[in-house]
Formats: structure tokens, sequence, C-alpha cells
């Protein structure tokens, strides 16, 4: 049986009438977020959160939060992302280093019972283009902060796309090749690709002798199917720009990365929680987690502008 999008909210209203109602509604919003984050959050494609509680974590011998030390891979660089504002620009050189946790978290929403009962769609759907949209953007800007801070300027490499002939407008595949030289020739390998979807529309434009027939595959990975470029994962983002609008993200951007293992940590505090209460007939809710990102390689990451 179908319900209307009405009938849902109200449904939904009559389960915050009592403390039990309450909290099954918690979990049941924090199985929602966390399942809708996995899928339009790109840094958690790129590195896989880890779900860690308080006996995997220690206080800090620099501030009072929590911390989990981690191993920097040999003859590199580390760094751990500060959620809160601009990233530690301080490079982290020795056998080991801290990931601080944060707390980010959406802004508090409110509906009265009475607009949840009119609305035509289903209070699932506004939770996520509101608070699971704020949580995402935060996690993905930070992370590329932190990539970009990173990044020896070795590994930031400019390419074209191509100015004439039958393929005007794709990438240079000598642009490409050098883009997945910085980390196979670093004894690595380039195993994931970071682009916005104008970008990899542009992969199209490509004829059948040049990407071949196999080139672009499918692949199923920890619960994602990713699309494959030359048997790399490709991670597509519609996030051309930040939050604001105007500010470039991914704008002609293709970043690489090395698998997860050689690559950082993406620590996330027992889970990603979703608040609620209600007042009278005034419902509020609100989606925050306590994370933490660090790179431990910075010869594991790369980037290609073009022009």
């Amino acid at each position: 049986m179908e319900y209307s999008a009405s009938t849902l909210n109200e449904l939904f209203v009559e389960k915050l009438n009592s403390p039990a109602g309450l909290e099954k509604v918690a979990m049941e919003g924090s199985a929602f977020v966390r399942q809708k984050l996995r899928e339009v959050s790109f840094a958690r494609k790129i590195i896989n959160p880890q779900y860690v509680t308080k006996a995997d974590l220690t206080r800090s011998v620099n501030h009072d939060g929590l911390v989990k030390i981690v191993d920097i891979e040999p003859d590199s660089e580390a760094m751990a992302l500060n959620m809160r504002g601009q990233p530690n620009l301080r490079y982290v050189m020795g056998d080991r280093f801290e990931i601080p946790l944060y707390q980010v978290s959406s802004e508090d929403f409110q509906k009265t019972e009475e607009e949840l009962l009119a609305y035509e769609m289903p209070l699932t759907d506004i939770i996520e283009k509101n608070s699971v949209l704020d949580l995402q953007r935060i996690e993905d800007e930070k992370f590329l902060e932190g990539v970009d801070a990173l990044m020896p300027v070795a590994n930031a490499k400019t390419g074209s796309y191509r100015a004439s002939g039958s393929e005007t407008g794709v990438i240079e595949k000598s642009s490409l090749k050098e883009l997945f030289d910085v980390l196979d020739g670093a004894e690595l390998r380039c195993d994931t690709l970071l682009m916005d979807s104008t970008m990899y529309n542009r992969l199209f434009l490509y004829d059948a002798s040049t990407i071949g027939d196999s080139a672009g595959s499918e692949i199923y990975i920890n619960g994602f199917t990713y699309n494959t470029l030359f048997g790399r994962k490709v991670v597509v983002s519609n996030k051309v720009f930040k939050q604001d609008g105007s500010t470039a993200l991914l704008q002609n951007k293709i970043y690489a990365f090395a698998p997860q293992e050689f690559l950082g940590q993406f620590l996330v505090l027992n889970d990603t929680k979703f608040w609620i209460e209600k007042k009278k007939n005034i419902i509020t809710w609100a989606v925050y987690e306590h994370i933490g990102i660090g790179f431990g390689n910075s010869k594991a990451l790369a980037k290609l502008t073009l022009s």
C-alpha cells in the first residue's frame, strides 16, 4: 500500500507524542541520514568512514579533545583537518600524528505540525534537502581544503582541453597521463579520480579508438557503485562551486588519490546523530556528528587543473 506524503507525515507526527516514539524517530532518522551521507558525500567515497568509540581514542597532549594516533607513511608528511576553521597548515613529520575529532552540525530546522501535515513531500525529503545537505557540504569542502593545503607543489599539475579537431573540448590524454604518473611514479597507484559532473561529461567526447570499449565500466565496493576509467574508480560530484555559489570547488579540476590504506583515515565517533524534539506544536530537528579526517601521506594525492 502506498501512502501520500501528508499521510506519512501524519504518522511521523503521531510518533512524536511519546518518549518512546521520539526515541524511535531519532534512531530511524540517524540511519536514514547515515545512508544519505554515504550516497552524496564524495569524501566518504574516497576514504570509507571508520566508526570508532571512545575506547579507540585518547586525550590529546595539546588540547582537551579526543584524538586518534595514527602512523605516517615513511618519508612523507601528514596533516589532520580542522573542521571548525581553516585547515591546520602545519605539516607533521615523524612516525605518528594526531587526528582530532570535531563536532559538525546542520542548522536547527523548525516546522509546525500544521506545516508538516500540509507538505506534499515526506519529511525524509525535507531532511535530505536541508540537514543532510548541510553536513555533506561541510565534509566535502573541508576535505578538499585539506587536500589542497597538504598537496606538494610537484603534485599540482596543469593541463588543457583540446582546442581543435574532432575532439574539441576533451581533456588532452597527455594531461591525464601526467596526473596518473604523479602517484604511479611515487611507488603508489592512482586508485580514485574525483571530478565534477561537467568534467565527467567531457569524457564522452573521446572516440572509441581513444578510450576503448572496455576502458569505462563499473565496480561495486563497500556498498557503492563506482564508474571506472582506465581501471581507476571515478567519483563524480555536482559540487562545481562551494556553498556560496561563486567560489570554485571542483570546477576545471581532477583530483587523483592513492588507495585508502596509503591516503588517510575518516573517523566517525559512534555514529551520525539525528536529534528531534517537539514542544507544543513546534517540531525542531538537527543532524550532528563528531568526525576527524587525517591524511597520513602527502605523496598519495595529486591534482590536475585544466584550462
